[in-house]
């Protein structure tokens, strides 16, 4: 049994070291960290392989040639493992570590040489549970010291350059220590049974040690997300726990029960652990699957934390309309929640074409004032435009782009996560390690790409919202320009207006004082020159009136109001000019009794202007119709003629004040009319026809109740 397991604990290592130096060539095949690994793990292989071989055979002779080709891949495993500590080691330090690498390899050359001789296998022997065992020569002891202290040297300066190192190059060295020390200690006692020691359980389960700590140490080179390698070594946990529960029940069951089932099933005995194993592994992946989750949310439980935190983050960040106040969020939600050293927004410059630093938040976050500037054509800015993707410590460790390394060392990043629109590369998302020390997980990578895309979204909003308050300003200004030349304007034609309307009472009454002096005495004269100054006087007065009342409108007084009535005065009012002009009046009242909160001096004076303009557009007769309705919540008033109409391009200025197209007037009639309307809550709708009428209608929000 025990034999077996040797076989099997070291085929597997074989196997799985194989493997693995493949796959580290494979993703590095020019680097020579990788190189030497690959080596390295060959050498494992090459030990482990050939040892199941010569601790099989039968025969001595087949025996001792196996050791000795064994001992061939034993001999370089601690030299190309001290070679790849030293290319870990920072420039001048490897400088100090050449005399004991090329040491090394020459007593490695010297040792291999002296392989095929007695001095180092002397022969082999019966050595239980094992076929055939390394029986030493005279310098094996030398040797295995010599082994022994390179390899305890490797690992003394690997641990070294882990304490030395930090961030999440530490944490990929300190996972890699650790498996390799692991490795050692379970690979080491296969010396033991040369020196006829032996170590309970490390002999021979130890050696199992030694393809995990491959699985391990393979994933740090390659990926660098230890993250995941804890995450990987939880799964496997989980898996291990659980089939081992599954076959090893049973496996109890058999062994130690088997008395105890033959006496109560017979030869039937079997079925019992079989229906057991079934059972089992009927609800084992309900088991694993629980047991995963359970040992997943306590290893993620922080990780899980931050992340849930930035989802609700990149959700409530398209509610923010200022960018500097967004940008501001981000850096500080990522700084708190992750705990980074620093988290840091460069956006691109619509006017420079760079991607300018603004905002940064963390213990080490970069200086605003520095205005640090990314150009468009920079190579990472290009990277990311390309790959669409984070820029990870991998990248960083492939790169061989100077400017690249000098930036993201003076930006102190360890991630570098592009915000993306389509194909629009709107940020950069600039993350340092973070403080705790542990490295970015594959989770970590999916989460900060996401919220950098809806940050960008987000930015992109923003914008868009300043841009457009910026142009609602620049129109609000343009409007007030306009406004104020429109009323520089309008005083003007009011001077003008104002000028003309009493300039002619006025040249009446001047022509009549100039002859006032010599026909005094004529009483007719004085007669005549007393009604005419009168009426001119009033005349003023009238003008000077209608202008308080458009320029200083009274204020209000709002009482329940029935339109048809109001109309029904001022009709009444008007009776006899209608029937001078032999105008033919048609009432129709639909309102169903509405009141409404309204001015009623106000309105009647407005109706009575109205009125008077459809009068004077009919000197020679025609219909006057004046109508009221509800329609859709609003009162309406519709006054329709058949005077001349209006010229459709002058319909547009009717409301205009001192437009009139009358030889008297000064064209405020209309101008008062919209004022009051608008001061109502109303609106007004004109249509006129040349030579066939016009039509004047005004709306106006009920208030009030219908009467019963």
């Amino acid at each position: 049994m025990m034999l077996a397991h040797y076989v099997i604990s070291l085929g597997l290592t074989a196997a799985t070291l194989g493997v693995l130096a493949l796959v580290v060539y494979a993703k590095g095949a020019s680097r020579p960290s990788h190189q030497l690994f690959a080596l390295y793990y060959l050498a494992i292989a090459w030990w482990s392989g050939f040892e199941a071989l010569a601790i099989t055979r039968a025969e001595a002779i087949s025996a001792l040639f196996w050791w000795r080709w064994n001992h061939l891949g034993v001999i370089f495993i601690p030299v190309f493992f001290v070679h790849f500590v030293i290319l870990q080691l920072e420039p001048e330090r490897k400088i100090r570590q050449q005399p004991l690498l090329v040491l090394s390899y020459a007593l490695g050359a010297v040792f291999a040489g002296l392989d095929a001789t007695p001095w180092l296998i002397e022969r082999v022997r019966q050595s239980p549970p094992f076929q055939f065992f390394v029986l030493p020569g005279p310098l094996y002891a030398v040797f295995f010291l010599w082994w022994f202290t390179l390899a305890g040297y490797g690992l003394v300066m690997l641990f070294r350059v882990c304490a030395r190192s930090s961030g999440s190059k530490r944490n990929q060295l300190r996972y890699f220590a650790w498996s390799m020390l692991a490795a050692y200690v379970g690979g080491v006692p296969n010396f033991f049974p040369t020196f006829e020691l032996s170590i309970p359980y490390l002999m021979p389960f130890g050696t199992y040690a030694i393809p995990l700590h491959g699985v391990v140490a393979t994933y740090a080179i390659v990926r660098h997300h230890l993250m995941d390698i804890r995450l990987a070594v939880t799964r496997t946990g989980a898996l291990l726990a659980t089939y081992l529960t599954v076959l090893g029940i049973p496996f109890v069951m058999s062994w130690w029960g088997r008395g105890v089932l033959e006496a109560r099933l017979g030869s039937l005995w079997w079925m019992a652990p079989l229906g057991l194993c079934t059972v089992l592994a009927t609800a084992g992946p309900f088991a694993y699957a629980y047991l995963r989750r359970q040992a997943e949310d306590a290893l993620l439980r922080e990780q899980r934390r931050y992340q849930r935190a930035l989802q609700k983050a990149a959700r409530g960040m398209t509610q923010v309309r200022e960018v500097k106040t967004l940008t501001k969020l981000i850096t500080r939600v990522i700084s708190q929640t992750v705990g980074v050293t620093h988290a840091s927004l460069l956006l691109r410059d619509g006017a420079e074409g760079g991607y300018t630093l603004r905002a940064s938040r963390g213990p080490q976050r970069l200086s605003l004032e520095s205005r640090y500037v990314l150009e468009e054509a920079h190579p990472l800015i290009q990277w990311l435009k390309a790959q669409r993707r984070v820029y990870t410590i991998d990248d960083l460790a492939r790169c061989r782009d100077v400017s690249i390394r000098r930036e993201l060392a003076g930006l102190g990043a360890a991630l570098v996560i592009p915000g993306l629109i389509e194909h629009r590369l709107i940020g950069v998302l600039v993350l340092g390690p973070k403080q705790s020390g542990e490295p970015y997980s594959i989770d970590d990578l999916h989460a900060f790409a996401m919220l950098a895309n809806e940050a960008a979204m987000a930015v992109e909003n923003a914008l868009s919202y300043e841009e457009l308050l910026r142009a609602n300003q620049q129109l609000k200004a343009a409007t007030e320009r306009l406004l104020l030349q429109e009323r520089l304007a309008a005083a003007g034609q009011f001077a003008a207006g104002m000028a003309h309307e009493i300039k002619n009472p006025l040249s009446a009454i001047k022509t009549f004082a100039e002859l006032l002096p010599e026909r005094y005495q004529d009483p007719d004269f004085r007669g005549r020159f007393f009604r005419i100054v009168q009426g001119e006087i009033n005349r003023i007065n009238t003008i000077v009136q209608e202008l308080l009342d458009f320029a200083k409108p009274a204020p209000l007084e709002l009482a329940p109001t029935h339109l048809s009535s109001l109309v029904e005065e001022t009709l009444q009012l008007l009776s006899n000019q209608c029937l001078k002009q032999q105008v033919k009046v048609t009432r129709r009242f639909d309102e169903r009794g509405v009141t409404f909160e309204a001015d009623g001096k106000q309105l009647k004076q407005m109706i009575l202007n109205l009125l008077l303009n459809s009068l004077e557009a009919m000197d020679n007769g025609g219909q006057l119709t004046v109508s009221t309705s509800v329609r859709e919540a609003r009162l309406i008033l519709r006054i329709t003629d058949t005077g001349s109409g209006i010229a459709a391009d002058q319909l547009g200025a009717v409301w205009d004040p001192f437009f009139t197209t009358k030889e008297r007037g000064m064209g405020l009639g209309l101008a008062i009319v919209k004022g009051v309307v608008e001061r109502h809550g109303g609106r007004l709708q004109l249509s006129s026809e040349p030579g066939r009428g016009t039509t004047v209608e005004l709306s106006f929000p009920l208030s009030g109740t219908m009467e019963q």
